[in-house]
């Protein structure tokens, strides 16, 4: 009967969150952000970005102080004091960015494009100067400037959620903009056990038990150590897109 009673709680727990999410955004998008149109530039997106962080942070605590949820970490610190370096992490659940932005209250993310169209999120997103995964070219552009003005930038390199029982597949973008900026490459492995919020999976179920959610910081690795730098951009980004999956493989694989 416990485990029942505990499994509808957590159950309520997730839709509460989920609500949670959803009305601050309403919320940020109807009275924070025309009060943060005031502000301009990077201050603007400073504040946005802290604010993400609370909201997010919030998240996370419901979560644990109900039983739904225990975080482990491991080399946090170091990735916090880093500073301007590109966060390359797998993409096993839905609360990948949520955990990691109420790590990380600077960084800077990538975005899916058809989140910038959302009238609940798209203020937010706009405001916090996240940066829109669009067009190829101009989005290893923007992300190369973001990493100029000094803070981490996270980028899922596999582009949506993976699908747990498939070989780990990267996108090339990663690649292009590790090699565009120049920057040290921080991986970040995360791990949820048992699966929860994974790919095609109902949003409102918990899992049978309590879920614990793993983050583990890597040492920074530098593009021209995975691959030759010095060949064409395409093949460049080709090796070191192979490099990274293998590298991410392995890694996850002892865990």
């Amino acid at each position: 009967m416990y485990a029942v009673i505990n499994y509808y709680w957590r159950t309520l727990v997730t839709i509460a969150c989920f609500a949670g999410f959803a009305l601050s955004g309403v919320v940020f998008s109807v009275l924070a952000f025309p009060m943060l149109c005031l502000v301009t530039g990077e201050r603007r997106h400073a504040q946005a970005k802290r604010l993400i962080h609370h909201v997010f942070s919030l998240i996370v605590r419901v979560l644990r102080a109900t039983g739904c949820m225990r975080l482990q970490t491991e080399g946090v610190d170091k990735l916090r004091s880093a500073g301007a370096v590109l966060v390359l992490a797998n993409h096993p659940t839905y609360l990948d960015v949520v955990v990691l932005l109420s790590l990380l209250p600077t960084a800077s993310c990538v975005v899916k494009s058809k989140h910038w169209d959302n009238p609940v999120f798209g203020g937010i997103l706009r405001a916090a100067g996240y940066i829109r995964n669009s067009d190829a070219e101009q989005l290893v552009d923007d992300c190369a400037h973001a990493l100029e003005r000094g803070a981490p930038l996270i980028v899922f390199p596999q582009g949506t959620r993976s699908n747990p029982d498939a070989p780990m597949k990267f996108l090339r973008g990663a690649a292009h903009i590790a090699l565009k900026s120049g920057k040290p490459i921080v991986p970040v492995l995360l791990q949820c056990e048992p699966l929860f919020l994974t790919k095609g999976a109902p949003w409102y179920l918990a899992p049978p038990q309590p879920f614990q959610f793993r983050v583990v910081v890597r040492d920074a690795l530098r593009a021209d150590a995975l691959a030759d730098t010095q060949q064409a951009p395409v093949i460049a980004a080709r090796r070191l897109t192979s490099a990274l999956e293998g590298y991410f493989s392995e890694e996850l694989s002892v865990l």
